[in-house]
């Protein structure tokens, strides 16, 4: 950030007091500005043991699979988000209440934190390709192009999905990925909440 967005002076890093690192601060109308992770989604949708994979038709990664996903928007819940992205990337219409928490990472050096569903079919839809899936398909763990996958690093979660799928037992996996590594940590779910409904209101 170099200008105010409220007022257009040009801002400065400083340390505001009662906090403990910078931040953007106006010397016009005196305004910290704070920046905060944006937040991305993505679903697994399963039917058995295989996931629906779309091949990425835009960058980054054109041409190699990756799981429906993209930025959340304002004014929509993390659900929604998934469901939108999935019917705007293969147009199939799955409602919110569906979609399952997989995953949350926190990409530190990218500002970025991950949000991951699941949500179960039982037959399989035709999902349609769109200029920002070129392909879609559904693999099993013996199927799915490994060295094809838009973004290797998601690997270990790609495969924890797929023993989930075989055994029934779910869970989420919580954790973070900077310029060390990656650390996470699995929460195993209760076999009642592996196919939980909403509660009513």
């Amino acid at each position: 950030m170099n200008f105010c967005p409220d007022c257009g002076s040009k801002v400065a890093l400083q340390t505001v007091s009662g906090d403990d690192r910078q931040r953007f601060v106006c010397p016009g109308c005196e305004t910290t500005h704070y920046q905060n992770p944006n937040v991305l989604v993505a679903v697994y949708v399963c039917v058995g043991n295989q996931v629906l994979w779309i091949r990425r038709g835009i960058s980054p990664a054109i041409g190699k699979w990756a799981m429906p996903g993209g930025f959340m928007e304002n004014n929509e819940t993390p659900e929604s988000a998934a469901s939108r992205e999935l019917r705007e990337e293969t147009g199939l219409d799955i409602p919110p209440e569906k979609m399952m928490l997989v995953s949350v990472s926190s990409i530190l050096n990218m500002a970025q934190t991950h949000l991951v569903f699941r949500c179960h079919l039982d037959v399989k839809p035709t999902p349609v390709a769109t200029e920002e899936a070129i392909e879609c398909a559904w693999f099993g763990q013996d199927e799915l192009p490994w060295r094809g996958l838009a973004f290797p690093g998601i690997e270990p979660l790609v495969r924890q999905v797929y023993r989930w799928l075989e055994s029934g037992n779910y869970g989420i996996r919580v954790g973070f990925i900077d310029e060390n590594g990656s650390q996470y940590r699995v929460y195993p779910l209760s076999p009642l909440a592996n196919d939980c409904e909403p509660a009513a209101p």
